[in-house]
């Protein structure tokens, strides 16, 4: 079919949905109005009483306050307070929480900090007090903990700073400092970046401040800190390839920081090795010995010293030495044991490669090694094109299966990435696992959506996509797609988008709690002695997003399917979005109605 006979099927299409099915706007609506809003809002926090699941009554009560906030202050700060107590009585019943999905072992959300930070944008101070209230209570167990939940509170205090570095930074600061009375952990290797992304001017000062802070702190640990100023994702020493992160577009290395950091820690190196104390201090718990993180630190810097900062070069040598009168024999076969297992971790791309041609050669090839040349870091489209052969040599047919669907998932995003539109599609055909498929069919429609010139070919993908969606088993990835696909059919067609919002919310009933709040898919590729471990996006949008977009031009319809939902928590994140139009709306102002004349006719 032409592209001339698509804009026409399509622009039919656009009339018949106005003509045929009139529809009222939020605007137009006369029950659409803050009473009617506030009604509705009333009306979910009287169910929730009947939600058993704690966790979903939490949010119900924290969404509908931030609601009513600016209508009926004290109603809100009761909501507020009583779904702090509720987070508070179950982190009493149940403990820290996790959860399991496909290998993936994930941390349930602290509900009390979930409410704290609703509470932030509100009444600083009230959510000032409330970590303070958690902290010295944190504090009192904190010695006792199980490691893995040793920095809850801490890691939860740190998400709510970040969460305000734009719409508070003060509260921002007293958050940052006060976790700064704690000692210095990886939270602070990615908080600097995670701040980089919302202001860089702040994310420096913070930088600035960690140093100073922290200059008395063990050199191992100090080295969380060594990555930012160099815009670096690893950090210095033999622990680099145990942390990454992601780096901000815009982030520059910043010499000045960097200067600053290396004055530091060689300063800190100094003071740790002349203290007579610390020569048989044992190391931190399932880690090396500190001299060991000294020297492979210090190895790293000197080349950048001597070319960079030669007026360090003194103080370089000075706490080389230093570091090497405390090495042991056993620190340094430890120390050249982890060195030979990163080097064969940092192997580029065409070292791997040649690798796997040698082992195949000698006979010696393993499914392994031929995932971890799918799996790591593969960034261009030829890299794609010499490994695609050696997928049909994974012997394990399940491992082939789930390498293959990895692959061409990763290569589809970057052709999509990169707007090779045609390939991606190409692709994606190939993903065995529908669901997958899918959601690159959704993503490659979303970004043809925004090129003007290819918008006749949006409703040609649309269909297809919703065609391979409802083809698969009802999931909250099978969800998500479909309201991503009423939210793009709302730019041009409100009649399909009804549709599939309403598809949508009988995926979502049929789901045994599902959670729709999630923004990944996790899949696992598993063989004999290994298992990698992979983390997808699933389409951005939402129940709220999509009830917000298609109740501006339709709010009776989109009430109505938002009441359909039979989940009382997604009920009410759908009727709230709805109310919020209702609230929003601008004031239509009346006209004055003229008096009628009197007189003689």
């Amino acid at each position: 079919m032409s592209i001339s006979r698509l804009v026409f099927i399509a622009a039919v299409l656009l009339g018949i949905s106005v003509a045929t099915f009139p529809q009222m706007t939020s605007l137009e609506s006369p029950v659409c109005n803050t009473e009617f809003a506030r009604f509705l809002v009333d009306q979910q926090v009287a169910e929730s009483k009947t939600v058993d699941e704690t966790d979903k009554r939490i949010r119900i009560l924290t969404r509908s306050a931030d609601f009513i906030w600016k209508f009926d202050q004290p109603a809100a700060r009761e909501y507020f307070t009583e779904a702090f107590k509720i987070a508070t009585a179950r982190l009493t019943e149940k403990g820290f929480e996790s959860k399991s999905d496909k290998g993936f072992t994930m941390r349930s959300p602290d509900y009390r900090f979930e409410v704290i930070r609703s509470i932030a944008p509100k009444d600083a101070e009230w959510a000032k007090r409330l970590t303070e209230q958690l902290l010295k209570e944190y504090e009192k167990t904190a010695a006792e903990r199980n490691p893995n939940n040793k920095l809850r509170e801490i890691e939860e205090i740190m998400l709510n700073a970040l969460s305000s570095v734009k719409s508070n930074p003060d509260l921002s600061w007293y958050l940052f400092r006060r976790v700064m009375r704690e000692p210095l952990d990886y939270h602070w290797y990615f908080a600097p970046f995670q701040v980089a992304e919302e202001s860089g001017q702040f994310a420096d000062a913070l930088y600035i401040e960690l140093l100073r802070n922290y200059a008395n702190e063990t050199p191992r640990r100090l080295l969380f800190l060594s990555s930012y100023p160099f815009a670096s994702e690893r950090i210095f020493g033999i622990d680099k390839y145990g942390f990454g992160v992601n780096l901000p577009d815009d982030l520059t290395p910043n010499p000045e920081l960097q200067r600053q950091f290396i004055e530091i820690f060689l300063r800190r190196v100094s003071t740790y090795t002349s203290d007579p104390e610390n020569i048989n201090r044992s190391p931190d718990q399932h880690r090396q010995p500190e001299p060991v993180y000294m020297i492979s630190a210090i190895q790293e810097m000197e080349p950048i010293i001597v070319e960079r900062f030669p007026t360090l070069i003194q103080q370089l040598s000075e706490a080389k030495a230093q570091v090497n009168g405390m090495l042991t024999d056993e620190m340094r076969k430890n120390l050249s044991d982890k060195e030979k297992s990163n080097e064969s971790v940092s192997l580029g791309f065409d070292a791997r490669l040649e690798r796997v041609e040698k082992a195949d050669e000698e006979g010696k090839l393993t499914d392994s090694m031929i995932v971890n040349l799918v799996t790591w870091g593969v960034k261009t489209e030829d890299q794609f094109k010499k490994i695609e052969p050696w997928l049909d040599k994974i012997r394990d047919e399940k491992v082939r299966f789930e390498s293959t669907n990895y692959f061409f998932f990763l290569r589809s995003k970057l052709a999509i990435k990169e707007k090779r539109f045609s390939e991606a599609q190409k692709f994606a055909a190939k993903v065995p696992e529908i669901e997958h498929r899918s959601i690159l069919s959704f993503e490659i429609a979303d970004s043809l959506l925004k090129n003007v010139n290819d918008s006749a070919t949006v409703y040609s993908e649309l269909t297809d996509v919703g065609k391979l969606a409802r083809q698969t088993e009802n999931s909250v990835a099978k969800a998500k797609v479909l309201l991503g696909l009423a939210n793009i059919y709302e730019k041009v067609n409100h009649v399909f988008a009804l549709n599939e919002l309403s598809d949508a919310i009988k995926v979502i009933n049929r789901l045994e709690n599902p959670d729709m709040l999630s923004k990944s898919l996790y899949r696992q590729i598993q063989g004999k002695g290994f298992a990698f471990y992979a983390v997808f996006s699933t389409p951005n949008y939402d129940l709220e997003s999509t009830f917000t977009e298609l109740s501006k031009n339709d709010f009776e319809m989109s009430l109505s399917n938002a009441k359909s939902l039979e989940d009382k928590f997604f009920r009410t994140l759908a009727v709230l979005a709805v109310a919020k139009n209702c609230v929003n709306k601008p004031k239509q102002i009346k006209k004055p109605v003229k008096a009628p004349k009197v007189g003689r006719q």
